[in-house]
């Protein structure tokens, strides 16, 4: 089963980008006309965190969203297991190289959000100096495969757990570069509230603990999906000051700064992931009836 879905994976990647991308945008048109929880979620997430846009406007925006998201899945086995010389041309940025060489001498910890090519993202920051990054482990044989594909370049993968964070702590140490995905929804325990778009977001503690800690910068690092599948184009921007702060102000200017990122490229966002899953006492559930 490992070695099958390991061939079919290799093969799917090798497809030219154009192809990959042209079926993403198949899947993601039939998740927009197809009734499904995908496109729900998305539409009560725009509502929700853009209500300055009219419902033409985010209707248009989550159309967009579901077509990048496809995407982003039907580029991953390329940027995994395709050919490694096309990879490499994706991840060939000279500007934004030298912006992260220059930000990250002494070790910095670095933020790749789930917009874009959030994968080749991580995959830039490998290339140009190694990172040692955080992944959730997953279930049977695709937990091997994408830690594998996840791997190259340079990049070393630690898993949440009480020792991948010890594992981060000490590549900050040792002047390295730690990749954290901070939009996700932490496991209960390991975060707290903070607003994003103004509605409180459980967010991870893990990035103010160790900016503060260790005392290191904190940057976004994305990839924007270029249209016609021409590629990708690399940004870095610093997050907000506060990020290191203790408590709810480290956590708000650390979704200040996702905010940002998000309000750049709207519509390659995953709106789709239920990001206010947790609610805090008394909040109420934002996805009933979905």
């Amino acid at each position: 089963m490992k070695s099958l879905t390991r061939f079919l994976l290799k093969a799917l990647g090798c497809l030219p980008l154009p192809l990959l991308h042209a079926m993403g945008a198949l899947l993601g048109m039939l998740l927009w006309w197809l009734p499904n929880g995908l496109k729900a979620v998305t539409l009560r997430h725009l509502e929700l965190c853009l209500p300055e846009l009219d419902r033409e406007q985010r209707r248009r925006l989550a159309r967009q969203s579901l077509v990048q998201s496809m995407q982003a899945v039907l580029e991953a086995p390329a940027i995994w297991y395709g050919p490694e010389r096309r990879l490499r041309r994706w991840v060939d940025a000279p500007a934004a190289r030298d912006e992260l060489l220059a930000a990250s001498r002494q070790g910095a910890i670095i933020l790749c959000p789930h917009i874009g090519s959030w994968e080749l993202a991580g995959m830039f920051c490998a290339a140009h100096g190694g990172i040692a990054s955080l992944y959730k482990p997953q279930k049977g044989v695709m937990d091997e495969l994408i830690l594998e594909g996840r791997s190259r370049l340079g990049a070393s993968l630690v898993p949440t757990s009480a020792a991948g964070v010890k594992a981060l702590l000490q590549q900050l140490k040792s002047g390295g570069k730690i990749g954290v995905l901070p939009d996700h929804d932490p496991p209960a325990g390991s975060g707290g509230f903070a607003p994003l778009f103004g509605i409180p977001a459980h967010t991870t503690v893990l990035v103010s603990k160790l900016a503060g800690r260790i005392g290191l910068p904190v940057w976004f690092c994305y990839a924007e999906r270029l249209p016609g599948g021409r590629g990708f184009r690399i940004h870095l921007r610093s997050a907000p000051d506060g990020v290191a702060q203790d408590g709810e102000a480290g956590l708000a200017a650390l979704n200040q700064g996702i905010e940002s990122v998000i309000r750049h490229l709207p519509g390659q966002y995953w709106w789709s992931y239920k990001r206010y899953r947790r609610r805090p006492p008394g909040g109420g559930n934002l996805y009933a009836g979905l």
